[in-house]
């Protein structure tokens, strides 16, 4: 194997064997298939204390709860293919609903400015761009508090000044953090470039990274094991 994904792959599985707690795992984004998957996982080895759910991975949890989060947010999500979530996001909320902590709050944005709403008070046809202010602080204390924190996806279009006020504060909790902070996935990595975040490591690895963190053994692992029972060298 190469050098970096041989110093991933151990900075993971010890992540995922012995992470120090309270272990926090952050995930949102826009591509959230898999993390669903690993939700089902961290929460169910016991791996993850807390979920902290933002993104369109916060928004299907609330629609699965059976939440009002606004005729142009459930179209969006019916668009991208992810209303098949909602029904998981009840059942993990059924189980874990004491471990999940979802956004009480959201930011949209109409005729180019920002506005927050509480849960329930959404407008129908504006779409969700971010977490709001009091969720913000929330995820912000359950980082500071925690040991390992893992991230995953950012919580709002941090693209845009309307769109980043919740990645932005989230990340300057990663930096605050006395915690050991993972990041990854492509948006994660570029959200800590733009605010120039310090953290303990960055992981590359991206969908694989989060298939791993579900529970799957690699093709890529697969092959090295095959291979050692040849060369005797394990993995």
């Amino acid at each position: 194997m190469g050098r970096l994904f041989e110093e991933e792959y151990c900075v993971i599985s010890g992540l995922m064997e012995k992470p120090a707690h309270p272990c926090v795992f952050l995930l949102g984004g826009s591509k959230i298939n898999d993390a669903f998957m690993m939700m089902t996982t961290v929460l169910g080895s016991g791996i993850a204390d807390k979920v902290l759910a933002g993104g369109l991975v916060g928004q299907v949890l609330h629609w699965g709860n059976g939440d009002d989060i606004g005729q142009a947010s459930r179209a969006y999500i019916v668009k991208q293919g992810y209303d098949n979530l909602v029904e998981k996001g009840r059942e993990l909320l059924e189980k874990y609903s004491d471990k999940i902590i979802l956004p009480a709050d959201f930011g949209y944005v109409k005729d180019g400015k920002r506005f927050e709403k509480t849960l329930g008070d959404l407008p129908q046809g504006d779409e969700i761009m971010d977490i709001g202010s009091r969720s913000s602080e929330e995820f912000k204390s359950e980082i500071m508090n925690a040991r390992t924190v893992f991230v995953n996806g950012p919580v709002g279009v941090y693209e845009t000044s309307e769109g980043e006020a919740g990645t932005k504060t989230v990340w300057d909790a990663l930096e605050k953090s006395e915690a050991y902070t993972v990041v990854g996935g492509g948006d994660s990595i570029t959200a800590t470039k733009k605010y120039g975040t310090t953290v303990s490591y960055i992981c590359t690895g991206g969908g694989a990274l989060v298939r791993f963190l579900s529970g799957e053994e690699l093709p890529v692992v697969k092959a090295l094991r095959h291979g050692s029972k040849h060369t005797g060298k394990l993995i």
